[in-house]
């Protein structure tokens, strides 16, 4: 006789087997559940639960809150991502059959769990320390606060920077390691170093129209460049009155080398008797030439050249458009910032695409400025 015979002996229960009735579905689920959710869930989060920054005007949790996703959206929308995603795996465990407590209980758990929390520790040092270099070498992102690059950029929208395009720029060092000098059109992001006074932003935008040895000028609100006059577009009439300041003038478009852009021209214009570029540093402009601050307008109206060493990067993309009550417009996600598109909401600009059309149909052949005949000292 056996001892699984004896009277009074439990009989031993079969060998379970694994529960996977519910693996399956789950395995080809676990790409939605943890990726796909949390990334629609973060973008709804920042569009319609974070305050705008008119919300968050009275200050308070409101207004820090306001301020984070003002400031902050990418990092904002990575951390929720991240902890979306790590809820999901969670009850993705659970319902695979597995049950976190019990795990808990086993010999050796622990360990296990300080294993687990060193290297989740690990991760986030290093999570930090990719970020901050991504941040301060390979890309950043700003936001808009003043009304000189419409109608290419609007108040709020946040930008995309890509660091890399003029040099590499390494913590803790002013200069750049293996600079560029930037082309003629582009859109930068450069250090204010006091530019926009002492209450003005960090980081100013605008345009980059002369580099070393050119002498620019402008005459009747036309560009000049080496005594060449840069190629223009009439393309209607422009009112903005969304924002603080109303802006009214024409819409031309404006050829420079490879670039075609949109500016807003005012009827009358200070003439600008001209400045030479000298070598290192670049003349910039705002679209919006009425209301900008710019190279023209610095060092007592005489001019004044942006280092290259201060740039923080050429503008990409817009990683977020903005609405008129300050939040974000996700129709414009990672949009090229030079569409030639003007919005203005409301409006009915369909008269004013055609003509944009038009401008862009009749590009002209020669939009390179002769080299530049002036000494760049």
């Amino acid at each position: 006789m056996t001892a699984s015979s004896l009277p009074g002996q439990p009989l031993p229960a079969p060998p379970s087997r694994p529960a996977r009735s519910t693996w399956r579905p789950l395995r080809f689920a676990a790409p939605v559940v943890t990726v796909v959710v949390p990334i629609v869930l973060s973008l709804l989060v920042l569009r319609f639960v974070l305050p705008s920054r008119l919300e968050g005007a009275g200050g308070g949790a409101l207004g820090f809150f306001a301020w984070l996703g003002d400031a902050h959206p990418l990092f904002v929308g990575v951390a929720l991502f991240l902890a979306l995603s790590e809820i999901a795996r969670y009850w993705l465990r659970l319902a695979r059959g597995g049950d976190p407590a019990a795990e808990s209980a086993r010999p050796w758990a622990g360990v296990h769990d300080r294993g687990r929390r060193l290297r989740l520790l690990i991760g986030l040092a290093a999570l930090f320390v990719a970020i901050f270099f991504l941040r301060t070498s390979v890309v950043a992102t700003f936001r808009i606060v003043g009304p000189s690059m419409l109608p290419t950029l609007e108040l709020g929208d946040r930008v995309l920077t890509n660091r890399l395009a003029y040099g590499l720029a390494l913590p803790f060092r002013k200069t750049l390691a293996f600079r560029k000098t930037p082309r003629r059109g582009d859109m930068v992001v450069f250090r204010a170093n006091g530019l926009a006074g002492p209450d003005g932003p960090q980081s100013l935008v605008k345009r980059v129209i002369g580099v070393p040895g050119d002498r620019v000028s402008f005459e009747q609100g036309s560009l000049f460049i080496n005594d060449w006059r840069v190629p223009t577009c009439d393309a209607g009439p422009y009112v903005d009155l969304a924002g603080p300041v109303t802006v009214r003038g024409r819409l031309t478009v404006e050829y420079l080398g490879d670039h075609s852009y949109l500016t807003v021209r005012k009827p009358i214009e200070t003439p600008f008797p001209g400045y030479v570029v000298k070598p290192g540093e670049v003349f910039v402009v705002g679209d919006d030439r009425g209301l900008s601050s710019d190279s023209r307008l610095w060092n007592e109206g005489r001019g004044a050249g942006v280092a290259i060493d201060v740039l923080e990067g050429r503008v990409s993309r817009v990683l977020f458009g903005a609405r008129p009550d300050g939040r974000l417009d996700f129709s414009r996600v990672l949009a090229p910032p030079l569409d030639l598109k003007v919005r203005l909401p409301g409006l009915d600009l369909r008269k004013t695409d055609e003509r944009i059309a038009n401008c862009l149909a009749r590009r002209p052949a020669q939009t390179v400025p002769p080299a530049g005949r002036y000494p760049s000292i």
